[in-house]
């Protein structure tokens, strides 16, 4: 998993633009050299077509015309052969000896990408297929599934398959002991100094699931949310990632707004915050949130499935504060 020594967020995009500009210097000579060759050689070639074309359809009364010059076209075109196989054998020895020369910074090159994509999606994204923005915004703010860090890359890759929010529901209900287990393995390992007692309550958490205690561990999954941002956040950012009236101005969190890994980590805690009062008459929710768990204690609100995708949302913030806090100990900023 993600070590407390990974790289700030971000990427050095003037670094990535400086290796593809030598990448493009050293395949300059190559590029121009070819597109010499072909002006010089195709406009021959194109001729002599022409002229066997006209030779093939038997125009006889052009026949002493055209005899000649096909002659030595094809004359040339032996030539032509010729140094096609001289430059096959010149382009071969070319390429070998750029590729000497270039290989070690095409490899920084290809490094540095490797190295970006896994600054935005940790090891459990390896080998999925990544989405576009737009299912992303689906499953992040609109149904609040947390995906950073955990759950694993098969459990990902299986809900991004589904094609409604309840199918995704039902796979997250039937691989709940897997998700529970992987916020267990990612949990033990945090360790930032900080968030060593939010890591036992987490994995305090794990246990009770594991050992059948749904409403247990769903209350306690709500309640660390709320502690660890109020711990790890200054009030406003802590208010700007759970401030939730959508229901009233229609304002969705924005992910352009933010770094991409606290992005995608916040848009389902922002989710998890929708506006939810009893006094108003607002219906219990059925899907996880942090105010009915808190307020509306119920069959609607509790149940196995809302208490994995608390703990996963809980885990996944988790890491991410033992990823980006600073040593010694700061509070950290994401936006």
């Amino acid at each position: 998993m993600n070590d407390e020594h990974e790289p700030d967020e971000g990427f050095d995009d003037e670094g990535l633009d400086k290796a593809l500009e030598r990448f493009r210097g050293s395949m300059d000579p190559l590029v121009k050299w070819r597109e010499n060759w072909a002006r010089n050689t195709f406009p021959p070639i194109n001729r002599m077509l022409q002229e066997s074309a006209a030779f093939r359809l038997n125009l006889t009364k052009n026949f002493p015309k055209i005899v000649s010059p096909l002659a030595a076209q094809a004359t040339q075109l032996q030539e032509q052969l010729r140094g096609m196989y001289t430059f096959n054998s010149s382009l071969s020895t070319l390429i070998e000896s750029v590729n000497r020369a270039y290989a070690p910074q095409w490899e920084r090159l290809f490094e540095s990408i490797r190295d970006f994509q896994s600054r935005i999606f940790p090891e459990n994204w390896e080998g999925v297929s990544r989405p576009s923005i737009n299912e992303f915004e689906s499953l992040l703010i609109d149904e609040g599934i947390a995906l950073m860090w955990v759950p694993g890359s098969k459990v990902i890759q299986a809900l991004l398959g589904a094609s409604t929010a309840a199918d995704r529901r039902r796979i997250i209900s039937r691989r709940w002991k897997g998700i529970v287990t992987d916020c267990e393995t990612v949990l033990s390992d945090v360790n930032h100094p900080s968030l060593q007692d939010s890591k036992k309550f987490g994995l305090d958490c794990a246990r009770a699931l594991q050992e059948g205690h749904t409403a247990p561990a769903q209350a306690l999954a709500g309640n660390l949310l709320d502690s660890v941002l109020r711990s790890n956040f200054d009030n406003a950012a802590r208010v700007e990632v759970t401030r939730n009236n959508f229901k009233k101005n229609g304002v969705r969190f924005n992910l352009d707004d933010y770094k991409i890994r606290a992005a995608f980590t916040f848009a389902p805690v922002w989710c998890a915050h929708a506006k939810y009062k009893t006094e108003d008459g607002d219906p219990i929710p059925r899907t996880f949130g942090r105010h009915p768990t808190t307020h509306a204690v119920s069959r609607a609100q509790y149940s196995r499935i809302n208490a994995v995708m608390g703990l996963m949302l809980v885990t996944s913030v988790i890491k991410f504060f033992d990823t980006e806090m600073e040593w010694p100990i700061k509070r950290v900023k994401v936006s």
